[in-house]
């Protein structure tokens, strides 16, 4: 019994590691995107908890008075009075089941041949011994046939022999046990009970071929063993004060063994978890792998699109790069240049010739030198801004183009969809106005970017133009006092005008110098540097999504071939 119940969860456990493993491999394959069926999914749980929750089922049946509750009794060495009959004239007309530890039930079954009637205690309906039996048959992961060691196997058995080894496959996890065979042999002489075995064993044979029409396979795959569970109608009482010489006269080890053997071979907890295997088999690898497989390899190709546009993007925003560099260089030198030019005309004009410079580098509101420092930087970087904006546009029409086409790949491609600033239809749009508006702008607003403007120049030649058009009315009644103190009030002004100059030229290198130049004059550079950076991280996810991937494939081989062995 112990080596039986052992062998028994040993299987248990493999099954249960095996159904396990199947399990996990199901939610591998979904999160890799493959399309698992829910409902096997659930099935999958289900038989988990049923194979590591079952105890090992077996079933004693075969004709009334057989002896089989004594066979019961023997196999786990123990008695309960209180309610079994160990006569053998009689046996219990109630089916029995017995908790033998944690992990093993032995259920003891009226007779399966017979017509005598009871009456069920839950329903008050009446039964006959042989319903009751049919009701735990099939339940049994063992059964044990026993029958009677004169006439083993009788002809009107056949329609419940038919039915038990046909209509419920039962054969294989059955073992035919003799019963009572110190009353045809001598147990206590080892050849005598082995010539008299072979007798019976084929006489057992010959019956079951003729009635239920066995194969030469079936039959070499029966076990019969002949046991005397109560040796010379002793009792128990004494038997079980007797251990060793009744394992030796009763035989039950041969019954011990051939359990073993049944269930090493006859499927249990095993046999389901390999029609769960098989049913993931058929749906998974046999019907979505391939499907799986074949949106894989043009998702691959989908990527490797992606990784070419990668370094692609790299290569042009390096060389952008290097061009903005150049561009703040050659600013800071036009910024120095002009602003050194105007501080020196301001240094050098004249009450009489300020008119014309401011004129000519001022201009009312400071028109003249905004305009010329906005178009001087607007010239320097309109081509790069637009470069940047077609490169924005081929990014954006080819991420678009990538999510539209793995999209149709279901749920494995949509886990490869490019997440975060969603690129669409819409934003290609917007890029590619941005490429036409580009050709018309005049660059950066660089008015917005300054904190001082000339309004001491401009202020200053307000007022100057309104004193020399009075110069020009009175310059005869002015006296030379008069003159110095303009003279000097304008020298002062033009100090003014100076200082303003150099730190208008001050800050705007500043401005050219700071590590804000590439956001504040080339902000669309450093969004498509970040979109390229994203790209990166998300060839990455896709990357180990497919290599997980190519594990579930393997994974799935070697279930495959775990299953191949076990079966």
């Amino acid at each position: 019994m112990e080596n039986t119940l052992d062998t028994f969860k040993a299987q248990q456990a493999l099954s249960v590691d095996l159904l396990g493993k199947l399990l996990t491999f199901l939610d591998q394959g979904e999160a890799a995107g493959v399309t698992v069926d829910p409902v096997l999914k659930d099935k999958l749980q289900t038989a988990i908890g049923s194979v590591a929750g079952e105890k090992l089922k077996v079933a004693l049946i075969g004709g009334f008075s057989e002896g089989k509750t004594s066979i019961a009794a023997a196999w786990m060495e123990k008695l309960d009075k209180s309610s079994m009959k160990i006569s053998h004239q009689e046996s219990s007309n109630e089916v029995k089941v017995y908790e033998v530890g944690d992990d093993f039930v032995l259920i003891d079954t009226p007779g399966l041949f017979g017509f005598k009637e009871q009456v069920n205690a839950e329903t008050n309906a009446i039964e006959k011994y042989k319903d009751t039996t049919k009701k735990y048959v099939s339940e049994a992961h063992l059964v044990l046939y026993v029958m009677n060691s004169t006439n083993p196997i009788k002809e009107s058995h056949q329609d419940d022999l038919v039915w038990l080894f046909r209509t419920l496959d039962l054969l294989p996890r059955t073992v035919f046990v003799l019963s009572r065979f110190d009353e045809v042999a001598d147990v206590e002489d080892e050849q005598d009970y082995q010539a008299n075995l072979a007798i019976k064993r084929t006489n057992v044979t010959g019956r079951l071929r003729e009635l239920v029409g066995l194969s030469k396979a079936e039959v070499a795959q029966l076990t019969v063993v002949a046991v005397a569970a109560n040796p010379f109608d002793l009792g128990f009482d004494h038997w079980l004060t007797n251990i060793g010489q009744f394992k030796a006269l009763s035989h039950i080890a041969s019954l011990q063994s051939a359990t073993t053997y049944k269930i090493q071979n006859s499927g249990g907890s095993v046999a389901l978890a390999g029609e769960m295997h098989n049913s993931v088999i058929r749906d998974v690898l046999n019907k979505q792998l391939p499907v799986a497989i074949e949106n894989d390899q043009k998702i691959s190709l989908e990527v490797s699109r992606l990784r070419e546009l990668k370094s692609r993007s790299e290569d042009q925003l390096e060389t952008t790069g290097r061009e903005i560099e150049a561009v703040r260089r050659s600013l800071s030198a036009f910024v120095e240049r002009y602003f050194t030019d105007l501080i020196m005309q301001a240094k050098g004009a004249s009450l009489e010739t300020f008119g014309d410079f401011f004129e000519r580098e001022v201009g009312a509101e400071g028109i003249v030198l905004a305009t010329r420092l906005q178009n001087e930087f607007s010239r320097q970087t309109e081509s790069i801004t637009l470069d940047v904006a077609k490169m924005q546009l081929g990014f954006d029409t080819e991420i678009n183009h990538f999510n539209t086409n793995v999209r149709a790949f279901g749920k494995q491609g949509v886990n490869h969809l490019l997440k975060g600033n969603m690129i669409n239809n819409t934003t290609v749009l917007a890029a590619r106005d941005t490429v036409v508006s580009a050709g018309k702008m005049i660059g950066m607003e660089l008015g917005s970017l300054l904190k001082f403007k000339p309004w001491g120049a401009v202020k200053f030649a307000k007022g100057a133009n309104g004193a020399l058009a009075f110069l020009g009315v009175a310059m005869e009644a002015w006296d030379s006092w008069e003159q110095y103190k303009r003279e000097e009030a304008f020298r002062t002004s033009i100090a003014k005008m100076v200082e303003d100059f150099e730190k208008q030229r001050k800050e705007l290198i500043g401005l050219i110098n700071a590590e804000q130049f590439k956001e504040q004059f080339f902000g669309k550079y450093l969004e498509l540097k970040e979109s390229v950076s994203m790209l990166q991280n998300s060839l990455k996810d896709s990357s180990e999504r497919q290599q997980r991937f190519q594990a579930w494939r393997v994974e799935a081989e070697n279930i495959e071939a775990q299953f191949k062995a076990l079966n």
